[in-house]
């Protein structure tokens, strides 16, 4: 057997030992890593003070409104239920439509300018644009 033979062959073994080795630390390296950085975890229990009945109502209306009484408008389920609740509600329009303060006048100036000849001016040139 010659001698580079010889060496490639040797080299060969070495390497592929060193590999299988490599593999089998990294392995367990990664596994105790994993058991580390495991997290732990701890319950707590809490006692918690139930709350009393009426406390619990009164809370309740206030968020939901009085009880809904139901009319049968509709035939149809979705529909009677959804006319039901605009019946429950507030319809009064009027008041979010007063403003409470005064516009100043720029402002109102502004709105209530007449933007016909800009907007005709950038169609114009919107439609020169290549």
């Amino acid at each position: 057997m010659k001698a580079t033979v010889f060496e490639k062959l040797i080299r060969k073994v070495v390497r592929e030992e060193i590999d299988y080795a490599l593999r089998r630390e990294i392995k367990t390296l990664k596994e105790d890593l994993r058991d580390e950085l495991k997290p732990t975890i701890v319950e707590q229990q809490i006692q918690r003070t139930p709350v009393p009945q009426n406390v619990q109502s009164s809370l309740k209306e206030k968020i939901m409104g009085k009880k809904i009484i139901s009319q049968q408008f509709s035939s149809n389920n979705t529909l009677n239920d959804l006319l039901n609740e605009t019946a429950q509600g507030n319809t009064n329009t009027e008041s979010t439509l007063i403003p409470e303060t005064p516009i100043p006048t720029e402002v109102s100036n502004v709105v209530n300018k007449d933007y016909r000849e800009l907007m005709r001016a950038i169609d114009k040139r919107k439609n020169h644009r290549p």
